[in-house]
């Protein structure tokens, strides 16, 4: 009886012991499939939500690194800049910034038709890179960047990347052939960041153009918005295809040459995303106005009625064009003005009332920063070395940018 009575309790024990742990195993199921639900759930928000839920405000560029080119081949310290280590997007984060665009150049790494193979190596380095921003709590966007860089000088027109305008508009077997080649680089990409989070986000190229920047005629660049608007079709249907968290993630369609009033026009059509049933999509433009004050640097004063008309002219097409009604998100994805010695409040002034204005419409502004400081375009902010400010002055202009974005945060 003794025995039996042991054995009973024994068994007993057994069978609790056996249920709690079935009911934990389960539970922690349960727990699991919640979270994935979760997840899920999370990657279904459409692009304006994740904006705001994110606190996506204001952003910074990593320009002129993993966007550098010589002779044809992408190279990462070629224009000056050092090899990127994680410190630069540590003191990025720390100034305010929410996200970041990492500019990418892949010719020189790209094998021959018809499989465009990119060298792992150069992947596995552009995926260093996001993960350092990753790491400092940063958004992230890559793109093809220089690839499709020509330069005009008079009549001469000279290709220094494969993503032509032009050869895809002077011949079928020309439009082929880089439509072949860029539907092959993205989905090679996006396979390869396939398990990568909502955090990244892919943008289809940079300022596509035929060497006039925007401002020739309509009726010669007619036929190009068509190509680009084939080619971010293109775009969306190869990410999607390339599996894992690609069917979900954030795209952005740049306009042509990324100017305001060709992304607000009617020609500019947002490609289809039949994959999805909420918004994934972002659109992109640039803003360098006025171009002699902002680029050239030859106009020193900016701030009258007509300069702020600009802007929220500007600023008020792109917002009901894409935001008010069809919750479409709009990056200003390069933005900023030369330092001009003896102009430093002026230029102040500038980032304080554009970048306000940007964020009053709903549009988040990413500054351009090429790490330039005595020469060329200054665009520079960052000393790349140290993570932190180059200047006092620069500390400045970065604070009047993330201040007038309410602090880095959504209105």
């Amino acid at each position: 009886m003794k025995t039996t009575i042991t054995l009973g309790c024994k068994m007993t024990a057994c069978i609790l012991m056996w249920t709690l742990l079935l009911g934990l195993l389960f539970s922690g199921c349960k727990s699991a499939n919640k979270k994935n639900d979760s997840d899920a759930a999370g990657t279904e928000r459409d692009s304006l939500s994740y904006f705001k839920e994110e606190g996506i405000a204001v952003g910074w560029n990593l320009g002129n690194a993993l966007d550098a080119y010589n002779q044809g081949v992408s190279r990462e310290t070629v224009w000056g800049n050092p090899r990127i280590t994680h410190d630069i997007f540590d003191g990025v984060k720390a100034a305010g910034y929410s996200i970041v665009r990492i500019p990418v150049t892949w010719m020189g790494h790209i094998g021959d038709a018809p499989d465009y193979h990119i060298d792992e190596d150069f992947l596995q380095r552009v995926a260093e890179v996001v993960g350092y921003a990753h790491n400092a709590g940063l958004k992230a966007i890559i793109n093809i960047h220089h690839d499709g860089s020509v330069e005009k000088n008079g009549n001469v027109v000279k290709e220094n990347g494969w993503l032509s305008l032009n050869t895809a508009r002077q011949s079928k077997e020309g439009m082929e052939r880089v439509t072949a080649q860029f539907e092959r680089v993205w989905t090679q990409i996006a396979t390869y960041f396939k398990d990568y989070d909502d955090y990244l986000m892919f943008e289809a190229f940079n300022e596509l153009h035929d060497g006039d920047w925007g401002w020739g005629a309509e009726a010669v660049q007619k036929p190009q918005y068509e190509i680009l608007n084939n080619w971010t079709q293109v775009f969306v249907d190869a990410v999607r295809s390339a599996g894992g968290n690609n069917q979900r993630r954030f795209l952005i369609i740049p306009g042509y040459c990324a100017v305001p009033k060709h992304t607000t026009a009617e020609y500019f059509k947002l490609p289809e995303d039949k994959r999805n049933t909420v918004n994934k999509l972002i659109v992109a433009v640039h803003y360098y106005d006025p171009y002699e004050f902002c680029i050239a640097g030859t106009r020193h004063n900016w701030g009258s009625a007509t300069d702020k008309a600009t802007v929220d002219a500007t600023f008020k097409a792109l917002a009901n064009k894409f935001i008010t009604g069809k919750s479409i998100p709009v990056i200003i994805g390069e933005s900023g003005a030369v330092w001009q010695e003896g102009y430093e409040q002026t230029r102040l002034d500038y980032f304080s009332y554009v970048y306000g204005k940007a964020h009053e419409f709903g549009l988040v502004p990413i500054y351009w920063d090429n790490g330039a400081f005595d020469s060329g375009e200054m665009f520079g902010l960052f000393d790349r070395s140290a993570g932190e400010p180059y200047s006092p002055e620069s500390q400045a202009i970065i604070e009047a940018m993330v201040q007038a974005c309410g602090g880095g945060a959504w209105q």
